[in-house]
């Protein structure tokens, strides 16, 4: 009996070693790339910036996802007339509108941090609109 166990054990290791080693014209197994392999679902996505009017803004309080900004929909070919201000520029910061390289870009505000600051928004005939940005969390 205690042949066979040993006859059984050395078999099994012979197969294991010659499991594990291959001969130069054996195909290698499929190597799947990491884009199949990872969950579309779970990554991040990018969310569009908060669309405001400049006459929807006086007196409001404009609550905009962190990361994304606040863009305001001024009248084409005045986007690089307005101005803006954030009281913390931490927390929002005014960007301006114009043209670079054949695109048009609107003014408005980019969300930093979390928190509230007053804002204005100033338009080419020298309208003010005060109001508050809100930076909340998605």
């Amino acid at each position: 009996m205690v042949r066979w166990s040993s006859a059984v054990v050395a078999l099994v290791a012979v197969a294991l070693v010659t499991a594990g080693c291959s001969t130069a014209d054996e195909t290698p197994p499929p190597v799947v790339a990491p884009s199949s392999v990872t969950n579309p679902s779970a990554s991040p996505q990018a969310l569009p910036p908060t669309m405001v009017s400049p006459g929807d803004l006086n007196g409001k309080n404009v609550a905009v996802v962190i990361g994304t900004a606040l863009s305001v929909t001024v009248p084409d070919g005045t986007e690089d007339q307005w101005r803006g201000t954030t009281d913390d520029p931490t927390i929002a910061e005014f960007s301006a509108g114009g043209s670079d390289e054949g695109a048009t870009f609107r003014p408005g505000f980019i969300a930093r941090k979390l928190g509230t600051t007053n804002a204005t928004l100033t338009g080419p005939d020298g309208t003010k609109s005060t109001f508050t940005i809100s930076v909340v969390a998605p």
